[in-house]
């Protein structure tokens, strides 16, 4: 199975991590790319939705360092401690919170 590219196009998490002002958490995120050879629907599900949540950003002129950096502080901090605390079940049920959070800010 051919797994999926995350890129600042396709992934919220990828974006939060990247374009953020810590870099503490870099290690973290490598437990993050590994998720995408779980079940094949979910990364479908979380890359689709990501990639909706993002071109609506850059349609409303917010995709910006700051807005991500802002993002990385209440939303990916929450999965990275749940990586480091290994409570991994938790892991995707709070992703799908943290997109749904998104795309009801984004109206998405």
């Amino acid at each position: 199975m051919k797994l999926i590219r995350n890129t600042l196009d396709n992934c919220v998490l990828s974006n939060m991590a990247q374009r953020n002002t810590d870099t503490s958490d870099d290690d973290a995120v490598k437990y993050l790319k590994n998720l995408r050879s779980m079940d094949l629907q979910i990364v479908n599900e979380y890359f689709t939705r990501s990639t909706r949540i993002i071109n609506k950003m850059r349609e409303l002129g917010v995709d910006t360092d700051q807005t991500w950096n802002g993002l990385d502080q209440y939303h990916l901090k929450e999965v990275l401690n749940l990586i480091h605390n290994q409570d991994f079940g938790a892991v995707v049920p709070s992703i799908r919170e943290m997109l749904s959070n998104l795309e009801s800010t984004y109206e998405v």
